[in-house]
């Protein structure tokens, strides 16, 4: 039959070499596969090229925490975002993960599952679970720094932008202490005879207590090791930071440097360990008689009239755990069974145990405060340990001071609840990170 006049004749269509080769010519799955891996390999190229900002992020993330929190937790949690996404974002886009395993990290895990099992078994699952999230989740700046820091420099800078901004905090304490006046939230502050009652930026002087002594210990270590470049720099911000203390009138703090800093100078042998013991008895006398209110305050330690809401929030919450010594009752669930269970007697506080370790023993029972014991424990170690062997004077100090700084929370958790004050754990995790990050770089490098 003869061609229809004006009929194009049928051509060969050029196909693309996809593997999905149609006989009629490119078939529209082909097309867009293409499109599809095409822009796979671009999205992948421009994940790779980022890979670097991710990291810096993740850098600045850090800095960020270590600049504001003796500040304000505000740019502090935002720093710890940005190190998480940081993490992440370069996980993606490298698709390898920077993972680091420790014993420590190992009994945390099961430190959080107990605690979640103990809050979905309570009274008030969701409630409990939400205050468990909200109380741990500072420790993600250990992580952060655990996993990602991987030079001493970068250390190093971290430690001199928190004590550099803690310094101001300590000075700002001072200040209130002979003032009055917390100018940062326009209150006046407790008056203690004929001084004050200092709170630094926190507003609260149990927790600026609690924070201070961080800052006096590693301070203190970086100055004992002899960093020879700004040694009395290190000096003068422990020496601000101890008089910041001594304003707090926070005993438990007091109780803590009595028990550390004994340690501290006996790490470098006995004469050393008695002349720091002479020198803090010293700097001691000296603080009470110039503030006769701060010996009264020491005296009051060993006064059981001054003493008995802590010691009927103790037994009351000894009742309370002995009802639930394997599951404990939840996170934040201390209210609900406080009338059932509290012993007769003054209260004027009724909001925990003022104990650390009673506050996990009721949450979490019997595993969850050998976990919790036991974490800390082996971070002892790990600091002692990290000390005894690397011959490098930062990663020593860092070491030191952040095994002291421990050892100084877990005495003062004895009396009082420091874990569970939120500025307070953020600063408990971020000297573990110190602590666990100093252990890595002298284990890879052996510095």
């Amino acid at each position: 039959m003869a061609a229809v006049q004006g009929r194009i004749p049928d051509r060969p269509c050029r196909r693309r070499k996809s593997g999905f080769e149609d006989p009629r010519g490119t078939h529209p799955f082909s097309d867009r596969l293409v499109c599809c891996r095409l822009l796979s390999h671009h999205l992948q190229a421009i994940f790779i090229g980022m890979s670097n900002h991710f990291t810096t992020l993740s850098r600045f993330g850090i800095y960020l925490f270590a600049l504001g929190l003796p500040i304000s937790h505000v740019p502090a949690q935002f720093g710890i975002a940005l190190a998480v996404i940081g993490w992440m974002g370069r996980g993606m886009a490298k698709r390898e993960w920077q993972f680091e395993g420790d014993a420590i990290l190992a009994l945390l895990v099961f430190y959080m599952f107990w605690n979640m099992v103990s809050s979905v078994t309570s009274p008030r699952p969701l409630h409990s679970l939400f205050a468990l999230a909200d109380n741990e989740w500072p420790l993600l700046i250990m992580v952060m720094m655990f996993w990602t820091i991987r030079d001493v420099n970068e250390l190093k800078r971290i430690v001199h932008l928190f004590l550099a901004s803690s310094s101001v905090a300590a000075l700002y304490g001072i200040v209130q202490m002979f003032h009055g006046y917390e100018f940062w939230r326009g209150v006046e502050l407790t008056p203690m005879r004929e001084y004050f009652r200092s709170v630094g930026f926190h507003g609260f002087y149990l927790t600026f207590a609690g924070f201070m002594m961080s800052v006096v210990f590693l301070a203190g270590s970086l100055w004992f090791e002899k960093m020879e470049r700004i040694r009395w720099g290190y000096f003068a911000v422990a020496l601000v930071g101890l008089f910041a203390i001594v304003g707090t009138f926070a005993r438990s703090i007091w109780l803590s440097f009595g028990a550390v800093m004994p340690i501290l100078g006996f790490a470098k042998g006995k004469k050393i360990g008695l002349m720091v013991v002479g020198a803090l008895a010293a700097i001691l006398i000296v603080a009470f008689l110039a503030f006769p209110t701060a010996w009264e305050r020491a005296g009051s330690i060993f006064d059981p009239s001054q003493n008995q809401v802590r010691l009927n929030l103790w037994k009351t919450a000894l009742n309370m755990s002995g009802d639930h010594l394997i599951i404990g009752i939840g996170e934040d669930n201390w209210d609900y069974y406080f009338d059932k269970y509290k012993v007769e007697g003054f209260y004027d506080t009724t909001v925990h145990p003022h104990s650390d370790y009673l506050t996990v023993l009721v949450n979490a029972g019997i595993p969850g405060l050998t976990a919790f014991v036991g974490m800390w424990i082996l971070a002892l170690i790990v600091g002692v340990t990290t000390y005894r062997k690397t011959d490098d004077p930062f990663l020593r100090a860092i070491s030191l001071g952040s095994t002291m700084t421990i050892f100084g929370f877990l005495i003062a958790g004895i009396f009082q609840n420091y874990y569970g004050t939120f500025i307070n754990c953020l600063v408990w995790w971020f000297v573990v990170g110190l602590l666990l990050t100093a252990h890595r770089l002298v284990k890879e490098k052996r510095l």
